[in-house]
C-alpha cells in the first residue's frame, strides 16, 4: 500500500482484523462433511440460478478507448507524474469477470530513476465512460473517495497516484491508483459457483468472510466529515440525499413501462426515512475485495458510496449474495452477518427492513437503466427487458418486504434474516 501521513483518528476506534482462523459459530459448522452432504442441493440451486439467467446476464463493461492510444497517453502522463522520463509501460490488459459500470485498464510500469529504478510497478487506471450507468456520475468523486480513504489505513484501499481531467490525454478523464496483488472474486462466473472461494477449505472461506465483515464494520466507524463531498444538500440527511438520488435515477432511466410497485415503495420509503448521516461503502460485496491469504487487503469500487449509513451496506450485502453462497460451508448466513456487525459495533440494526426495501428500490433504478443500455447495444431483447423489469428480483423483494400484492406470475420474496431487531 502507498503510505499516507496526517491520518485523522476516527471518532470510534476501527476494529482490528483478526488473522487467526475463525472458529465455527453456533449453528454454522465449518467442515467438509456438511458441504458434501448438501452437494446435490447445491448443484440443483446452481442449475436453477443458471436457468434464471438465461434471458439476460449483466454485460460487462467494454472499452471505448483504443488501447494503443490509452497506453501512449498513460505512459507520457506517468513519466510526468513520477518525474521519470524513461518510464515504460511494459504490459497492459483489461480485467475480466467483473464490472458493468467502469472502463478499467491494468498496466505495469518499468521505472528508471530514483529508488525505484530497475523495478516494475503495477497500476490500475479508471476511465470515464461516455454511457454511464449512474445519474450525474462523476469520476472525480470516485477518485476523491480513494483519496479520502488513504487517511484511514485501518480500512485498506489502493492508494491513488492522481486524477487527470483532460480528456485529450487518453480520450477520457481518468485516475490512476496502485495495483494491489491478490485474488478478486468474480461476478461472472459467480464467485459462489466457481473460483478460489469455492476451491478453498471451509475454514479459509470463513476467514475471508469474517475478516471482510470486520473491515467493512471498521469503515462504518469512520467519521462522516471527511466525506462531506458525498452530500447533495437536497435533504436534511445522508440517507435522505441517497433516497432522493435513486428516486431521480429511476426517472432518469425512463423505463418503457412503469416499474410495478415503485410508487408504493417510494411512498413507504419517504414516510419511514431514518435520520442517518454516516458512511456507506455502497457496493458491499465480496467481488469488490482484494484478498491475500484469505485476508482483505483492499476494498474497491466506490461508485455508490454515500452517507446513507452502515445498514445500507448490510442490506446490500444480503441482497447481492448469490443464491449458491448459502450452501458454501464457511460463508456466513445473513443472520450471522447482522449478529457479527451488532457484536462489533454494540449497535442494533433496527432499520434493516427500511434499508432492504431501499436496496430493492435501488435495484429497480439500476435495472431500468442497465436494461435499456443492453437493449440499445444489442445484448438483450426488448421483450426480455420488459419481463425482467416487470417481475425481477426488485419486484419480488418490494412485494414481499412491504406485503404488497405482486403482479400476476410474480412470487413475493423476503430475505432469510430476522427483520425486527
Amino acid at each position: 500500500m502507498v503510505s499516507s501521513t496526517g491520518a485523522r483518528r476516527p471518532t470510534k476506534s476501527a476494529p482490528q482484523v483478526s488473522r487467526s482462523e475463525p472458529q465455527a459459530s453456533e449453528g454454522h459448522q465449518v467442515g467438509q462433511r456438511g458441504e458434501a452432504e448438501r452437494r446435490p442441493e447445491l448443484e440443483r440451486e446452481r442449475a436453477a440460478s443458471a436457468k434464471a439467467r438465461q434471458d439476460w446476464e449483466p454485460h460487462l463493461k467494454e472499452q471505448t478507448q483504443a488501447l494503443d492510444r490509452t497506453r501512449a497517453g498513460l505512459e507520457g502522463w506517468m513519466r510526468r507524474r513520477l518525474a521519470d522520463p524513461g518510464l515504460a509501460i511494459t504490459a497492459m490488459r483489461t480485467p475480466s469477470g467483473t464490472g458493468v459500470a467502469n472502463e478499467t485498464v491494468i498496466f505495469d510500469a518499468a521505472r528508471t530513476t530514483g529508488a525505484a529504478a530497475g523495478s516494475s510497478e503495477g497500476y490500475v487506471a479508471r476511465l470515464a465512460t461516455p454511457d454511464s450507468l449512474y445519474l450525474d456520475y462523476e469520476l472525480f468523486v470516485h477518485y476523491r473517495m480513494y483519496q479520502a480513504m488513504m487517511a484511514f489505513p485501518s480500512v485498506p484501499t489502493p492508494g491513488v497516484l492522481g486524477y487527470e481531467p483532460d480528456a485529450g490525454v487518453v480520450g477520457a478523464p481518468f485516475f490512476v491508483m496502485e495495483k494491489i496483488d491478490g485474488a478478486i472474486a468474480t461476478d461472472r462466473p459467480s464467485w459462489a459457483a466457481e473460483g478460489f472461494i469455492v476451491d478453498a477449505a471451509p475454514a479459509q472461506r470463513r476467514a475471508l468472510w469474517e475478516r471482510t465483515v470486520r473491515v467493512m464494520t471498521g469503515l462504518h466507524a469512520l467519521p462522516p466529515e471527511p466525506f462531506a463531498f458525498l452530500r447533495t444538500g437536497r435533504t436534511k440527511s445522508g440517507a435522505g440525499d441517497c433516497l432522493d438520488y435513486w428516486m431521480r435515477s429511476l426517472r432518469w432511466a425512463r423505463p418503457a413501462e412503469p416499474v410495478p410497485l415503485a410508487r408504493e415503495c417510494e411512498e413507504w420509503l419517504v414516510a419511514n426515512l431514518p435520520d442517518v448521516t454516516a458512511l456507506s461503502w455502497g457496493d458491499s460485496r465480496l467481488p469488490n475485495v482484494i484478498a491475500r491469504d484469505f485476508t482483505p487487503v483492499g476494498l474497491l469500487d466506490w461508485d455508490l458510496a454515500s452517507l446513507a449509513g452502515p445498514q445500507a451496506d448490510l442490506a446490500w450485502w444480503i441482497l447481492m449474495d448469490p443464491p449458491e453462497a448459502r450452501r458454501l460451508d464457511g460463508i456466513g448466513t445473513h443472520g450471522e452477518l447482522i449478529d457479527l456487525w451488532e457484536e462489533i459495533t454494540g449497535e442494533r440494526a433496527t432499520e434493516l427492513r427500511w434499508y432492504l426495501v431501499f436496496g430493492a428500490y435501488r435495484l429497480a433504478a439500476i435495472f431500468a437503466k442497465l436494461f435499456s443500455m443492453m437493449v440499445a447495444q444489442g445484448h438483450m431483447t426488448a421483450e426480455a427487458a420488459r419481463a425482467q423489469l416487470a417481475g425481477g428480483d426488485h419486484v419480488q423483494l418490494i412485494s414481499g418486504l412491504l406485503d404488497l400484492t405482486p403482479p400476476p406470475g410474480v412470487t413475493p420474496r423476503v430475505p432469510e434474516v430476522r427483520l425486527e431487531r
